[in-house]
């Protein structure tokens, strides 16, 4: 998701051109300045767009309102001259300076979702104690193999795989079992619960219930 300050539009339509052929989907709030951010809570990764350090700190204070939005990742695309004017260590996981190339943004889009998702070379997403095979659809924890059905093992790599932040139960419906889905918000608890029994031991939390929105993995 693009975010950008009304007068920088022009630096964030060069930013979209230069992902049109990325294996992403790219979009573009209708407010311009971020503030629509009910269009925005799916996004996994935000690029902030502007070449002013006020206009920069604006769209990531946005963000930091909304305990949904954030812990997503975000890359920071402005001038040089804007780095010096702002916390950029705290409001930004990576910086590109423009003028800039496509080969550099691809990268750098693509190593902050590589990052994000844990992947390791042999295939396999790692959170603490919990392990994830991508490839053999094996789960273990603590090295002990644990028994899960296809679903429940969908919904805990998506979890696990975007631990950053509060999903909400449609968003998970929509990502794990399909937009033509046409069960209820329960089916999502159900199946947090029957992960929990099988994932969380003793005082050990792994997913947390963020009441009245969703659920985070924190494991």
């Amino acid at each position: 998701m693009i975010l950008t300050s009304r007068g920088d539009v022009d630096l964030a339509d060069e930013v979209a051109r230069s992902l049109a052929k990325l294996d992403v989907e790219v979009l573009r709030p209708s407010a311009g300045d971020g503030g629509s951010l009910e269009e925005i809570a799916q996004a996994e990764l935000f690029i902030l767009v502007g070449r002013r350090a006020r206009s920069i700190e604006g769209l990531a204070g946005t963000l930091g309102q909304d305990e949904m939005l954030s812990g997503v990742p975000r890359l920071v695309v402005t001038e040089e001259k804007a780095l010096a004017g702002f916390d950029y260590c705290r409001l930004a996981d990576d910086i590109l300076v423009a003028p800039f190339s496509r080969g550099e943004l691809v990268a750098r889009v693509r190593m902050i979702s590589w990052r994000n998702e844990k992947v390791d070379p042999s295939n396999q997403v790692k959170a603490g104690v919990l392990a994830i095979n991508l490839s053999t659809y094996e789960v273990t924890v603590d090295g002990k193999p644990i028994d899960l059905t296809f679903k429940e093992f969908e919904l805990l790599r998506y979890l696990v795989s975007h631990r950053r932040r509060v999903h909400t139960r449609r968003e998970l419906l929509s990502r794990v079992w399909g937009e033509d889905y046409y069960g209820g918000a329960r089916t999502v608890d159900v199946h947090i619960r029957r992960i929990r029994s099988k994932i969380e031991t003793g005082n050990r939390t792994l997913i947390q219930t963020v009441r009245g929105v969703g659920y985070r993995f924190t494991g």
